[in-house]
């Protein structure tokens, strides 16, 4: 999205009559978004005026379009894809699906792809109490229950984080989370940038990014770079979370060979979890032979 100012200069590049891809174009919006402002007929968008464009197209009062995009809570947020601006979307979004995939979803809130990618990694279930609604086997999420996550939770990433969000490490649990994809990044040989780590958070400033990395820098290189929550160690290891649930609830410490355990911080070692299920692994095949 783009901040007021800009709207409005590019407001006076436009004709007198102007069409959706027109106000979609000036405001930096997706096409998809300024088609739910006309689909949501409480929010009072400027109504399209005789005659229509060629084939029909429909067009509105450019001065009128820009008076009401003035008067919306979101005009005054200059953030691009900001949580106010997602929760503002989902409010106002009226979409003919009940059931949407990542593109679908990504058009109607008005973010990128990778922005309901960072939702769904970024609070799974094995990360958060409130976790963001999961894709069925078609990779489709309900509408109605990401609209309600959305407007519960997406504004809680503008929180300033307080000490009291830092774990023994001094990291907030951003930097946590950045940890984990980084790490997990690191384990597979990715080269970690700056500009892929923005692409990957679904988040525009590469600055932004930059500090983050420059957070953990000194948690990757040390031994509590093999410490990993369960999305990341599940990864890192070729298994999947649900698996390592499995692993820690039947293989307690009483058994004769335990699952490695976690820290404090919900934490496995890397290293000591993919020995243990190459040991069961193995174990498994030589009963089988």
């Amino acid at each position: 999205m783009k901040s007021l100012d800009e709207v409005k200069a590019a407001f006076a590049l436009l004709p007198e009559r102007v069409t959706l891809k027109d106000i979609a174009t000036a405001t930096g919006r997706e096409l998809d978004s300024v088609r739910n402002w006309v689909y949501d007929k409480t929010a009072g968008f400027p109504p399209d005026i005789p005659p229509p464009g060629t084939r029909g197209t429909q067009l509105r009062d450019r001065d009128q379009v820009l008076a009401w995009y003035e008067s919306q809570p979101f005009a005054a947020d200059s953030t691009t894809g900001g949580p106010r601006n997602v929760a503002e979307s989902a409010r106002r979004a009226r979409p003919r699906k009940a059931k949407m995939d990542t593109k679908d979803l990504a058009r109607t809130l008005g973010i990128t792809v990778r922005g309901v990618n960072y939702y769904a990694s970024a609070y799974s279930a094995d990360k958060s109490e409130t976790p963001f609604p999961e894709p069925d086997e078609k990779g489709q999420r309900d509408w109605p229950a990401v609209r309600t996550w959305i407007l519960e939770n997406a504004e809680r990433d503008r929180k300033p984080s307080t000490p009291s969000t830092r774990d023994d490490r001094g990291l907030t649990a951003r930097e946590r989370e950045v940890l984990e994809i980084v790490q997990a990044a690191d384990a597979e040989g990715q080269d970690v940038t700056p500009q892929w780590l923005a692409d990957k958070l679904g988040v525009k400033s590469v600055d932004s990014a930059r500090r983050l990395l420059r957070a953990i820098e000194k948690h990757r290189g040390s031994a509590a770079a093999k410490m990993m929550r369960p999305a990341a160690l599940a990864e890192a290891a070729g298994t999947t979370t649900d698996m390592l649930k499995y692993y820690a609830k039947t293989f307690g410490p009483d058994r004769a060979d335990p699952f490695p355990p976690k820290n404090a911080n919900g934490e496995r070692n890397v290293d000591d979890v993919k020995a243990w299920i190459k040991r069961r692994r193995n174990a498994q095949a030589q009963r089988g032979s």
